[in-house]
């Protein structure tokens, strides 16, 4: 574990940085469950980073608040930008910290941004019990192998009343659907390469689970390890469709048109969740 000189100076998110860019980006959870959320997002990394800061403005803690980045090392929606927002939110001058935790070794997060950082997983991070008012992850839980055992670690760290906000891709769209199906015909590492470059591919794509995507999924595990029922919404931009290069150009217009006309927000691609640790 590492922590960050207290005279060590901080990077200043760039301004505006959380301002909307679209309709839906700082709507607020409820809003975003109630509404259609198809391409008035401008990014998932937003509008879960605007979802963060609502949350410890709602706890409003005096003494500052107590964040928890899992998989920190890419940032919020690969944006490292989105941190330093929220640390500027945190209230690090009444006592607030940043805390994050990445499982990669050859990850390190940037200078200065993190309080306390260690290379871990969630399940064998050193982290203190009821320490944290929110954790978040951002395209993590796709790739947790045991869910109920991610889960008893996180609810053990978070605070009573404490909150985790997760993105992940959403089980009912083409998302999981498309990446079942190539590692099915062994070709995913091959897509992959072709659409998001070789070197990206190794240096980012982990074994994929999909065993915390649905909203089924969600809730059978989360109330059997002491959170709330969950609330999830979801939410698609233009991201989703940056893999749909070369031939898979071809699906690209039927996929945007049924979205368009069927409009069923449990398949739009990126679920956000929302657990909350029972009091």
């Amino acid at each position: 574990m590492t922590s960050s000189d207290d005279n060590n100076p901080t990077q200043p998110a760039p301004k505006g940085v959380l301002e909307p860019r679209a309709a839906h980006d700082a709507i607020g959870f409820s809003q975003l469950q109630a509404g259609y959320n198809f391409l008035n997002v401008s990014s998932y990394g937003r509008v879960l980073s605007n979802l963060i800061v609502e949350e410890m403005q709602r706890r409003a803690n005096p003494e500052g608040s107590q964040v928890l980045d899992v998989g920190c090392g890419c940032g919020i929606g690969r944006d490292v930008d989105f941190q330093w927002a929220v640390r500027e939110h945190l209230g690090v001058e009444q006592g607030g910290a940043y805390w994050g935790i990445e499982p990669d070794d050859a990850i390190h997060p940037v200078e200065g941004l993190f309080d306390n950082f260690q290379h871990a997983l969630m399940e064998t991070a050193q982290l203190p019990e009821n320490q944290f008012d929110v954790a978040y992850s951002s395209m993590v839980m796709e790739h947790v192998e045991k869910p109920a055992a991610f889960l008893t670690a996180l609810e053990r760290c978070l605070k009573p009343g404490g909150v985790y906000l997760f993105a992940t891709p959403n089980a009912r769209s083409f998302v999981p659907w498309m990446s079942w199906a190539m590692h099915r015909l062994r070709i995913d590492e091959v897509v992959l390469r072709l659409v998001r470059g070789k070197q990206q591919v190794e240096e980012y794509h982990y074994p994929l689970q999909f065993l915390f995507n649905s909203p089924q999924q969600v809730a059978a595990c989360a109330e059997q390890h002491g959170f709330l029922p969950p609330k999830c919404s979801f939410i698609e931009g233009t991201g989703a469709y940056s893999y749909f290069r070369g031939p898979l150009k071809l699906l690209k217009p039927p996929l945007l048109a049924k979205r368009k006309f069927m409009q069923r927000p449990d398949r739009l691609a990126t679920l956000i969740g929302r657990l909350e640790k029972k009091s």
